[in-house]
């Protein structure tokens, strides 16, 4: 049965598109995303062991987004379903559908807005605040935003805060959910000829007791250089103190640099990512890991996502990944790439299988193969194949006895209608 949470949005959208002719067509665009995708998980995200069956379904995500543009305002409607096949029995009544965008963003004057509601918060290369549109429900966030955006001297900053509540209380302001209960950030972008340099600083709240907020600060800097029309680079580096919901005392950092160099159609990659981690003998190994907030990891640390949460995924260890890779395009449709990465821990840990020893810090090897191919521009079909090889380490901090092949496979198909 219809929820009237969902019933209510139902009727809202229904409203706007009976007044669509009232409102000009030329301010009102619609479009939709219909996304399949088959997996085979044979090792991914989890080792195989002796006892393990591969896993092999299709989830899909169908999404449905409305865009009104007007000079003082916009307004986006985004409502998506997600599901995996066959896990609505046949003839029920299964609400599934949810709002995954509903903004409005107001425009005072032509150099700042300010954007209310539920919204993708996605800054720079995503490393920190993503949409992680990989997942097939992606994230969002409910927040204000003021934008300030002056094209003329290329400068632009954002301001954004959001204060979470699991219901409309009467009294009380207890948040148990799994989320931040507070969430506030300054970024700040200005292009320089070649040099476009970002800087972050980020707080976010959580609910440790009725009313007592722990609070965990982030805050660095992300730099591009466009040195030539065939080679970039890019550097990130972020500092994290404070404490969140599970550590005190936190002093973390993290660290990047890629490089980018283009031949014809080929283009190379390579590059390193450090992230900090304890080591043995610390008293408090997890104060000194980082954690990379609300990125969208999938983008970085390998395609079969051993390492979306990096505290837990290395047992506090920090993570180092030195990977390159070759991407080949030919034309505007077909696209071809592979990555080859080096996991490992930064520093020795204590073995959670044997307290009296410590780990190696190598974890693994990946290779992913990927390639994406454009029948329209509405229609394009990905596909992929990724393999891990694991060293003991990683066994030990998943306690799994690895056995056979760790792979992961996937075909995905994307449509992506223009509407209206």
């Amino acid at each position: 049965m219809t929820s009237r949470k969902e019933l209510n949005y139902i009727i809202i959208v229904t409203l706007f598109l009976t007044f669509l002719p009232v409102l000009g067509f030329s301010q009102v665009s619609m479009t939709g995303e219909f996304r399949p995708r088959t997996e085979f998980r044979d090792g991914y995200r989890i080792l195989n062991t002796q006892q393990s069956d591969p896993a092999f379904f299709t989830s899909q995500r169908t999404r449905l987004s409305l865009l009104f543009k007007q000079d003082l305002y916009d307004l986006k409607i985004s409502a998506q379903d997600i599901r995996t096949w066959g896990e609505v029995v046949q003839l029920g009544d299964t609400p599934n559908v949810n709002i995954h965008e509903a903004w409005a963003q107001l425009y005072p004057s032509d150099k700042i807005g300010l954007k209310i509601g539920r919204q993708e918060l996605v800054y720079d290369d995503q490393r920190l605040l993503g949409s992680v549109n990989w997942v097939q429900q992606a994230r969002s966030h409910d927040a204000l935003v003021f934008k300030y955006d002056d094209p003329a001297s290329k400068f632009k900053f954002d301001v954004g805060a959001a204060y979470n509540q699991e219901a409309e209380n009467l009294q009380g302001n207890q948040y148990s959910l799994n989320n931040y209960k507070i969430l506030s950030y300054v970024w700040v972008h200005k292009e320089l000829g070649k040099v476009n340099i970002s800087g972050l600083v980020l707080t976010d709240g959580f609910e440790v007791q009725p009313g007592i907020i722990n609070y965990r600060y982030t805050y660095g800097t992300h730099i591009t250089l466009n040195a030539t029309e065939n080679l970039n680079a890019a550097g990130t580096f972020y500092l994290q103190n404070g404490d969140d919901a599970t550590r005190k005392d936190i002093s973390a950092y993290m660290a990047a640099l890629k490089v980018n160099y283009r031949v014809k159609s080929v283009l190379f990659t390579g590059g390193i990512d450090y992230l900090s981690g304890g080591k043995a003998g610390d008293s408090n190994p997890d104060q000194n890991t980082f954690n990379t907030l609300y990125a969208t990891n999938h983008k970085f640390y390998g395609n079969m996502d051993y390492f979306l949460d990096i505290p837990n995924e290395t047992q506090n260890g920090g993570l180092q990944d030195i990977y390159m890779g070759i991407n080949y395009s030919r034309s505007t449709n077909l696209n071809l790439n592979a990555v080859y990465h080096h996991f490992s821990l930064v520093n020795k840990i204590q073995d959670p299988m044997n307290t009296a020893g410590s780990l190696k810090r190598a974890l693994a090897s990946e290779i992913d193969f990927s390639a994406s191919y454009k029948l329209s521009n509405e229609v394009r079909i990905q596909a992929g194949y990724s393999l891990l090889f694991d060293k003991q380490s990683l066994e030990s901090i998943q306690n799994r006895v690895a056995n056979g092949l760790q792979q992961w496979g996937w075909v995905m198909l994307v449509i992506n209608p223009k509407l209206l």
